[in-house]
């Protein structure tokens, strides 16, 4: 079994520029993209943990049991304390254990980065509208002074925050993409080595080698929760296909209702604010202190409610709501009231 073209050059360049960006919000006249270490991502995100109320717990991983409970609990912040156990140790359990927990910080930091992407956007938006209604001389009042300023710093939080995630995505993509080249060269027809090569291989988007690790896993793929989390991902990553992610999503938590990533991974491709926010409840309810509860859950939150407030008063003035998203059920109709008894006789 030949493995080859491992794409880390690629997925570093691409992720670190889109950062550097924050999204789509490109420089203006040639300025100089902003830039993050690592280091300085970690210190950022702690910051503001700190800041929150929110630090995460830490320590604690001593033993195999603690180690995995950590890594299916999604368990971001406390990945140092676990790869430690396994770092440097010889054997393919110990490698591909450590592999897993690497390629799954990068996808952890990647799924927040989209998150506060998506979150970022629509506060530059508000941004923007509100600027030019101020620059066009239109009555401004001190709410809306107030808006805007809430408006720029949660769009520069924002692209602070993008950055940093992207960063330690990218850092932690690295750091597996070493354990996995030592793993196909020591172990390459072990499928503990197919199952976290082919994690790797498509987060750094080698799909010509995913395709081909994944053929030799397809046996037990329809039963195995861990690579339906590699389908969805396939599903989002690859093809764009929301719908189609959260089906597979759906499916390994059926089958391992203790994987967490994958209702995070729900947040990210479920459409409109309601089934959004339903997730983001699901994955409160088991993960309090996962960092999209933590970085991304405040501005979801406070769409939601002001969705739900929009909505009540919509109804309450016979307005019409907004269409439902696409793939949405269609509402009930509204059954016809019975018709009124009729008087009685010689009435």
């Amino acid at each position: 079994m030949v493995h080859r073209r491992f794409g880390v050059a690629f997925i570093f360049s691409t992720l670190l520029a889109l950062g550097a960006c924050g999204g789509s919000n490109q420089p203006a006249n040639g300025a100089e993209e902003p830039h993050m270490s690592a280091a300085e991502a970690r210190a950022f995100i702690a910051e503001v943990q700190k800041e929150r109320g929110t630090t995460p717990e830490t320590g604690g991983v001593t033993n195999m049991d603690q180690l995995v409970d950590v890594l299916l609990r999604d368990d971001i912040f406390r990945f140092e304390d676990a790869v430690r156990l396994v770092q440097g140790k010889p054997g393919i359990d110990a490698m591909t254990m450590h592999a897993t927990i690497e390629v799954a910080w990068s996808d952890g930091f990647s799924t927040v980065a989209r998150v506060v992407d998506e979150r970022t956007k629509r506060a530059d938006l508000e941004r923007q509208r509100l600027t030019q209604e101020r620059d066009a001389g239109r009555k401004f009042t001190d709410a809306e002074t107030r808006e805007l300023e809430q408006a720029e710093k949660d769009t520069a939080f924002g692209r602070k925050m993008h950055l940093a995630l992207d960063v330690l995505s990218v850092d932690h993509l690295q750091a597996a993409g070493a354990v996995v080249r030592e793993l196909v060269r020591q172990f390459p027809e072990d499928p503990r080595t197919d199952r976290v090569a082919a994690f790797y291989y498509l987060l750094s988007q080698d799909f010509e080698l995913y395709d081909t690790t994944m053929t030799r896993l397809e046996k037990v793929a329809a039963t195995d929760a861990a690579l339906q989390y590699l389908r969805a991902l396939e599903s989002l990553n690859r093809a764009g296909i929301r719908k189609e992610a959260s089906a597979h999503l759906r499916e390994a938590l059926k089958l391992n209702p203790n994987l967490v990533r994958a209702q995070a991974k729900l947040v990210l491709t479920e459409e409109g604010i309601e089934a959004i926010h339903a997730e983001l409840q699901k994955l409160k309810a088991v993960a309090p202190r996962h960092p999209i509860v933590n970085i991304a859950g405040p501005s979801i939150v406070s769409e939601y409610e002001t969705s739900t407030a929009l909505a009540k008063a919509r109804a309450s003035h016979n307005l019409p709501g907004p269409p439902p998203p696409e793939g949405a059920p269609p509402a009930p109709a509204t059954a016809a009231p019975p018709p009124a008894p009729a008087p009685p006789a010689g009435q």
